[in-house]
């Protein structure tokens, strides 16, 4: 008995410090007074419309100042151009390319429904207009708090989402608007205020609850889709590209695009659906023969959207160097696990410029400038 019980206390152990040693993105086991803390420092700062941080106006392009442009671009950090110098961004390229002024209106962790939610309210009318998808807002979008993936706990990560109604067409709900206590209650119960988000805890591709036993625990997550997915070298947001998947996420996706396109040509405006490839869609591309997000790709093609997947460009473009050149971070403790591309963070210098070129030739050949 006593030897017994020793065993199960080692394991117990063990299994509770293997549980606290992962990521967020698998474990939900909120700081409750960390959670409050945020909330007090950055609530004001809240966009309680679109959620994310407040926008103030778009991104200043230092060689087009004034004048009219010629195109606008929405999206998240990877079209505004994070972690590059101001005009190194790939719409400043883009702009410098077409010789008119791309205005660049992208916000830091957006989804593409958020990027959708900012076209709706900017009053924009330039020829041709640009939604840049990062691949992994299929999972925002499908989601209402971005903790629930593994970012802070911060009221800035709450969002609403869009559901489809019985016809297919969008609604949205919007984020719930609590205050500190609320946001506390959120973090601890995240099912009771956010029930249509996808990922909630204990659910079938959200967090595990750290609970006791750890052992448990620990299995639930050796059995995770998205763990799992990790294991195979795969972009842990693939499967939400596959049209049967329980979350809907494709189908939402591509309505959002389709929305889009749509307010895009009541505008008099062109629109151009761009895929923004990661360093997990070039490892998947890699290790499997095919992006994760072709299946958006193809569904948009046959909705006579136009689209543009500068992929296999890119890859062409790097003539056999290694597509790690094109982020900028690099991961080569984890290459057994990352292989054969160990890398991630946004895009390099080199990918905007190279983005820049492939973006201002797909837009001269569908007639969206005449430059």
């Amino acid at each position: 008995m006593v030897f017994g019980s020793l065993v199960i206390g080692l394991v117990e152990s063990s299994a509770a410090i293997c549980c606290r040693l992962l990521p967020d993105a698998v474990i939900w086991h909120p700081n409750l007074a960390l959670a409050l803390n945020n909330w007090n420092a950055l609530a004001s700062q809240a966009d309680e419309e679109v959620g994310g941080y407040r926008t103030v106006g778009p991104k200043l392009n230092l060689e087009f100042s004034s004048g009219s442009a010629c195109g606008s671009a929405f999206g998240d950090s990877y079209v505004i151009g994070t972690d590059v110098g101001y005009n190194e961004g790939w719409v400043e390229q883009l702009s410098h390319l077409l010789g008119c002024r791309v205005t660049n209106y992208a916000v830091g962790n957006y989804g593409t429904d958020q990027a959708y939610l900012h076209f709706r309210r900017v009053q924009d009318n330039a020829p041709f207009v640009i939604l840049g998808i990062n691949p992994n807002t299929v999972a925002d979008n499908v989601n209402q708090y971005d903790a629930l993936l593994g970012s802070e706990l911060m009221p800035t990560a709450l969002k609403g989402r869009f559901l489809l109604d019985p016809s297919g067409r969008l609604e949205w709900l919007p984020l719930p608007h609590i205050d500190g206590d609320g946001f506390v209650e959120l973090n601890e119960n995240p099912s009771k205020i956010l029930s249509k988000s996808y990922f909630l805890p204990g659910t079938r591709d959200g967090p595990v609850t750290l609970s006791f036993p750890y052992s448990l625990a620990l299995a639930r997550i050796a059995l995770m889709p998205r763990f799992q997915r990790l294991l195979l070298r795969k972009a842990v947001w693939t499967d939400l590209y596959a049209p049967d998947h329980p979350s809907g996420a494709l189908k939402l996706m591509i309505a959002i695009c389709e929305a889009f396109a749509d307010l895009a040509k009541v505008r008099g405006q062109r629109p151009l659906i761009v895929i923004l490839p990661l360093a997990d869609s070039f490892r998947e591309k890699a290790n499997y023969g095919e992006f994760e997000f072709a299946s958006l790709v193809l569904a948009l093609q046959k909705d006579g959207i136009e689209v543009f997947d500068p992929g296999k460009a890119m890859i062409d473009s790097l003539a056999g160097r290694s597509p790690c050149e094109l982020y900028t971070h690099a991961h080569p403790a984890a290459t057994w696990l990352l292989s054969p591309v160990p890398c991630g963070g946004h895009y390099s210098v080199l990918a905007n410029t190279t983005l820049a070129q492939l973006v201002a030739t797909e837009l001269r050949q569908r007639n969206l400038v005449n430059k």
